[in-house]
């Protein structure tokens, strides 16, 4: 952990870039992050909850309207 004294010398982002590059540290923050493909069970699941939430808002909906 550093103590304050060793990180104040971070000021801009010119700073934190040498900082990273001089511990050799990876700057995980600038890395782009793919999405999962979601395959199987998974994917049946979230369907069937989409579905479901569908159902939901329409009965919730027919209730604000007095319908049911």
């Amino acid at each position: 952990m550093l103590d304050k004294d060793e990180y104040r010398f971070i000021k801009n982002d010119e700073d934190w870039k040498r900082f990273l590059k001089k511990e050799k540290i990876k700057d995980y923050s600038s890395m782009k992050v793919r999405r999962a493909k979601m395959k199987g069970w998974a994917q049946f699941a979230f369907i069937l909850l989409r579905i479901y939430i569908i159902i939901m808002l329409a009965i919730v909906i027919l209730g604000f309207l007095h319908l049911i």
